[in-house]
């Protein structure tokens, strides 16, 4: 049998678990956009597979399910994120879709500092900004492409995304529980559309499965286990890589291009995520 511990203390291992899942997640650009069917059918038929991966870790620690306003209200949001990024990848290019999303980490610090008192310290504003000023200028010449309803949805996705950082955190809280509600939801929000799906092939149930278990199960396993070590700002910022990951592998795989800027924007990002994170793990990590 194999032994997991429930919690995540060391600084540095759960840095690496929120490094690990924003590659995860940096998969969903290319893998949504080769699949053939309706925004909603895909994060729906997803979620069941996301669903069965969750179950099982959480047999593995031993984890109950919870049930109470925060947990609900932490489900809704993660669901928004997911089904809003699934929507705005159809919709816009998967560079926009990410850029747009990766706003997360400016509607953290309001978050923590007007709900919970928690003011980032000069370094964390700091990062936040060379971060954001590297991510405009990677997609600076696609920020305008594609659907203004897809880049609004991604927006969406972003403050989505900023509270699930915090579900941990909230009164009640209980980051899995609330997964297992948003992948729920998820999965009724689609059914309707996903029932009428005509093209299904080995491939592309293939990626599906994919999708569910390594793209979004693994990566919000691996991030549940790094915030317990790990401030929401910290694992914010360390999941930067994710906007760089993603919109390559898109270049790769679905043709995509990356300029000049992408590349300057890419240095900009990774060099202050990386300074930001390795700072963390040499100093104690805060409680907020």
């Amino acid at each position: 049998m194999i032994q997991l511990n429930p919690r995540v203390n060391n600084p540095a291992v759960g840095t690496f678990y929120v490094l690990l899942s924003a590659i995860f997640f940096s998969l969903g650009g290319f893998m949504i956009k080769i699949v053939p069917w309706q925004s909603l059918s895909v994060s729906g038929v997803r979620s069941i597979f996301a669903l069965i991966t969750l179950l099982l870790y959480m047999k593995l620690i031993h984890h109950p399910f919870r049930l109470n306003p925060s947990v609900i209200f932490g489900g809704i949001c993660s669901a928004s994120m997911s089904i809003t990024f699934v929507c705005a990848t159809k919709m816009t290019s998967a560079a926009n879709a990410i850029i747009l999303q990766f706003t997360h980490p400016v509607f953290l610090i309001p978050i923590l500092w007007i709900f919970y008192h928690k003011r980032p310290d000069k370094r964390a504003i700091l990062t936040c900004i060379i971060a954001l000023i590297g991510i405009v200028c990677f997609f600076f010449d696609k920020i305008t492409s594609g659907g203004m309803l897809g880049n609004l949805l991604a927006i969406i996705s972003g403050l989505s995304y900023a509270i699930m950082f915090q579900m941990k955190k909230m009164k009640g809280g209980d980051f899995e529980s609330s997964l297992v509600i948003s992948y729920i939801l998820a999965f009724i929000i689609g059914l309707p559309t996903a029932v009428h799906e005509t093209i299904h092939t080995p491939s592309i149930w293939l990626v599906i499965v994919l999708l569910g278990t390594v793209q979004t199960g693994l990566a919000t396993i691996c991030l549940s286990r790094g915030l317990d070590a790990v401030s929401p700002v910290t694992a914010a910022l360390t999941s930067g890589i994710e906007p760089i990951l993603n919109p390559v592998l898109a270049a790769i795989i679905c043709g995509e291009t990356i300029g000049p800027m992408s590349i300057a924007g890419g240095v900009l990002v990774i060099g202050s995520v990386l300074a930001y994170s390795l700072s963390q793990i040499k100093r104690p990590v805060s409680a907020g």
